[in-house]
């Protein structure tokens, strides 16, 4: 029986299976062989899936199929259906939002369908809404949350700092709104993964002042530049985050390669007198130790300059 004829999108309602002659019998059959999967009341996948956020966004797009165009994602359900970069997700919950400013919020089986949000400067999409204000939705609940999807949304283009602002105002008097708010300053699309992100948080939270993608100069081969991720403020020292996949010969065939190109620019980035510290997300969990590395690099590039 081929379930993906019926199930174009990847899921399918239990009525389009009776009418297609698969009896309720037959279904649970299909369940218990793993040839479909529950993912909601009455809605079910062909696709396993394969984490939670797989799982969420599967249940986003048959809530957006039953609903039959009366709601869009919201929150972090925008972000799934997108596969936006996520952190500190909780993907318990569908969060969605009503397109007609007047039904009032309902939650049910762990359902959240919001209020419409209305303002001039937030353009909601066809599926989701406007993502600065998905964002803004996600910080109500995380700082970090909110702060890796806007990054990647300003970087790329699907957001702006005003669409950003505009999800704040309307968002006011909601709870977590005011933590929200706090961290609109800090998003920056310069910030070219997760990793960064959440070092610059680290960073931020520790007290230093920093550039990101900090362009320095090569001497060795004129015209050309480095970019680091970070320079701490008045100082030599820059700071750099590790990704595991990039280095890790079992996620990437081109480690070694990476590896060595990393070795010959630091060199190079030491010659011309800066101290680098490298950070992992392991590192990033001990902030303590952020600063200790931090702070050493600092005396020793004070050496240097001395």
């Amino acid at each position: 029986m081929d379930l993906h004829r019926l199930a174009p999108s990847g899921v399918f309602s239990a009525s389009a299976a009776r009418a297609s002659g698969i009896s309720g019998a037959l279904l649970r059959s299909l369940v218990a062989r793993g040839q479909c999967h529950p993912l909601h009341r009455g809605w079910y996948s062909v696709q396993r899936p394969t984490s939670d956020k797989h799982r969420h966004r599967l249940r986003v797009v048959a809530l957006l199929e039953e609903y039959e165009g009366r709601v869009m994602a919201s929150h972090c359900s925008a972000l799934a259906l997108l596969d936006l970069p996520d952190e500190d997700i909780d993907w318990g919950t569908v969060h969605l939002m009503w397109r007609d400013a007047e039904l009032p919020f309902r939650a049910f089986s762990r359902v959240h369908i919001h209020e419409r949000v209305e303002h001039p400067a937030l353009r909601h999409g066809a599926e989701t809404v406007d993502l600065g204000l998905a964002a803004v939705q996600v910080g109500l609940r995380s700082q970090t949350g909110m702060l890796v999807v806007a990054d990647h949304c300003l970087r790329v283009g699907l957001t702006t700092p005003e669409s950003l602002a505009a999800a704040a105002r309307s968002l006011g008097g909601q709870r977590g709104v005011t933590r929200a708010k706090a961290a609109i300053p800090w998003c920056d699309g310069r910030h070219e993964t997760p990793g960064e992100t959440l070092t610059a948080h680290v960073l931020r939270g520790l007290g230093y002042a920093f550039t990101p993608q900090f362009e320095v100069v090569r001497s060795e081969r004129p015209g050309r530049v480095f970019h680091a991720d970070f320079r701490i403020e008045d100082s030599l020292v820059l700071v750099e985050f590790d990704g595991k996949v990039k280095y890790d010969p079992l996620s990437n065939p081109d480690a070694a390669r990476a590896n060595f190109e990393e070795k010959l620019r630091e060199d190079e980035l030491r010659r011309l007198g800066f101290v680098v510290v490298r950070l992992t997300r392991a590192d990033l969990a001990r902030p303590a130790l952020v600063r200790a590395r931090v702070e050493a690099a600092l005396a020793d590039s004070r050496r240097f300059t001395g």
